[in-house]
């Protein structure tokens, strides 16, 4: 087996990693942030932010011919745990039962002045692999 980066558009930031690695049936999904497609951060609570950030992780799943319930875990990272429960209100939206298993860390500052950070694992089914 041979990994493939799996790629959506242009990085606006120009960052020296790829978005995801699909190697078999696995997507290896970097941390997605909040990042529009001009390089800037999404306004906003935590909610826009999580919301934003999941739109950008589904971009990617589905350039890889996954989807959001495909996903088997995810990390979150917050820059402030006081922000759990309306990350958790967003980031509920996105996933169907039964839903990924998770960590949620704080992580401090995060690139660029971003609330949350979110990397994952997902699969791909046979029939979407390319």
């Amino acid at each position: 087996m041979k990994k493939k980066v799996v790629k959506t558009r242009p990085a606006p930031l120009g960052l020296p990693f790829s978005p995801a690695v699909k190697f078999g049936g696995l997507l290896f999904v970097s941390g997605q942030g909040p990042i529009d497609k001009n390089g800037k951060v999404t306004p906003g609570d935590i909610r826009a932010q999580t919301k934003a950030t999941l739109e950008n992780f589904k971009r990617i799943l589905e350039a890889a011919g996954s989807n959001m319930d495909c996903v088997l875990q995810t990390t979150v990272y917050l820059k402030d745990l006081s922000d759990y429960s309306g990350m958790n209100e967003a980031y509920s939206s996105f996933f169907h039962d039964p839903k990924p298993a998770r960590t949620t860390v704080q992580a401090g500052d995060l690139l660029f002045g971003m609330k949350v950070e979110i990397q994952g694992i997902a699969y791909v089914p046979e029939k979407r692999r390319k």
